[in-house]
């Protein structure tokens, strides 16, 4: 869809052949260096290494507590890193148009794995929720699954119902019970912050595509007292959990441990850090630490410049996913891209404010980094659908430009 196209960009070869040969080639080389598809390449392998190095330095503590010597948690977070490296090439080269074609079977697939891990005998209870399909020492995690299955679909909907998303029937009853269903079936884990996560997520979507934001306004104030009644209905520990981040103090020895543990570590770090392998507080103070407090051990080890680094990159990564948004081959791929940009780039920025204590806790990993097999799996198949956007998108700029080559030659 031309609309969706940069309009800016259609002059990019103009007045080139002033230029010698030699000087030409490497401009281009340099130009196709920056192309997002590639600087995504360079930041998602530089976050991979990272979290690499950091699950290791944190779980090595544990493993030398334990009666092993093999580093179990290491050696499943490289393993599930080169499962999801594979996925991840496998959809580059694989057409995004397929997952349109196919989005209501994997909307299905992903119900379905929602409602089986809610059986006790397949689904595991771990900390009180049902959340993983156990497999030996692998586990899956049907929700992270129905993240990237919403994007999928409800870009594949947006994209075929464009004319009649500001209508209330097609553009907000349908995919506000769709959003309704998955919701519920996440609650019942329960896992409110993925729940809250992939609504967020699809009204991004949805307001992206033409649903009336009134719609969207009107649907969150009739949902306060549902939500309400949700946090009434969860245990008093949990409760209590969730709303410790405005005063850890408060019980600094139970539901604020974690947060005052996680600021201790950032505070510890100051300016450069304490150095590799360095920190105190993954030594069994700080829960969590090679998962969803992975990100208070960098602060500790690499200081105020370390996790600067870390947002500096997920930033970098939500630009350069916009970009390969705005010159997307067609409307499908668009809010694909949107979607998976705005999901990876919306829970980095979750995790980090977890961590500093700035919004409740959430059981969110920090995208490339935490451990986590299903995580990291759908984040990387996430990147490889974005990947194959922009390669699209490349190939459709070259041939217009070869198109335009062929023109001006004749003229000429």
């Amino acid at each position: 869809m031309n609309i969706l196209r940069n309009p800016f960009a259609i002059n990019i070869n103009y007045g080139k052949d002033i230029h010698p040969a030699s000087a030409r080639g490497l401009n281009q080389a340099t130009i196709r260096s920056l192309e997002p598809a590639n600087v995504i390449m360079y930041l998602v392998t530089t976050l991979l290494v990272i979290g690499i190095i950091m699950v290791y330095s944190t779980s090595s503590a544990k493993t030398a507590e334990g009666a092993g010597s093999m580093n179990i948690i290491f050696l499943k977070h490289v393993a599930w890193i080169i499962i999801a490296i594979t996925g991840m090439l496998i959809m580059m080269k694989t057409d995004y148009h397929h997952l349109q074609r196919y989005s209501m079977i994997i909307l299905i697939v992903a119900l379905a794995g929602l409602a089986v891990v809610l059986i006790p005998e397949i689904g595991a209870k771990i900390n009180g929720s049902r959340r993983w399909i156990r497999a030996g020492i692998f586990g899956y995690q049907p929700s992270e699954f129905a993240k990237l299955a919403m994007i999928i679909f409800l870009s594949g909907y947006i994209a075929k119902n464009r004319e009649k998303m500001a209508t209330f029937a097609k553009g907000f009853v349908v995919p506000i019970i769709l959003i309704g269903v998955v919701s519920l079936l996440i609650l019942k884990e329960p896992d409110f912050g993925t729940a809250m996560f992939i609504t967020v997520v699809s009204f991004i979507l949805l307001m992206t595509g033409g649903t009336r934001i009134i719609y969207v306004i009107f649907t969150l104030i009739a949902s306060i007292p549902h939500i309400y009644q949700i946090l009434n209905k969860i245990p008093t520990y949990q409760h209590d959990r969730l709303l410790a981040f405005l005063d850890p103090w408060k019980d600094p020895m139970g539901i604020g441990y974690q947060i005052i543990q996680s600021w201790i570590a950032l505070g510890s770090g100051g300016i450069a850090g304490l150095g590799l392998g360095e920190s105190r507080q993954k030594l069994f103070f700080l829960p969590m630490s090679d998962n969803d407090f992975i990100f208070s051990i960098i602060g500790e080890e690499f200081g105020f410049i370390g996790t600067t680094c870390i947002i500096i990159m997920f930033a970098l990564f939500a630009w350069q996913g916009m970009r390969i948004c705005k010159t997307a081959p067609d409307a499908f791929g668009f809010f694909l891209a949107l979607g998976i940009t705005a999901s990876i780039a919306l829970q980095a920025a979750i995790n980090v404010a977890v961590v500093t204590g700035s919004i409740p806790t959430k059981g969110l990993p920090l995208p490339f980094i935490s451990t986590g097999g299903s995580s990291i799996l759908l984040s990387l198949l996430g990147v490889g659908i974005l990947l194959n956007i922009a390669r699209q998108s490349e190939n459709s700029d070259v041939s217009a430009c070869n198109v335009e080559e062929d023109n001006r030659s004749l003229v000429t």
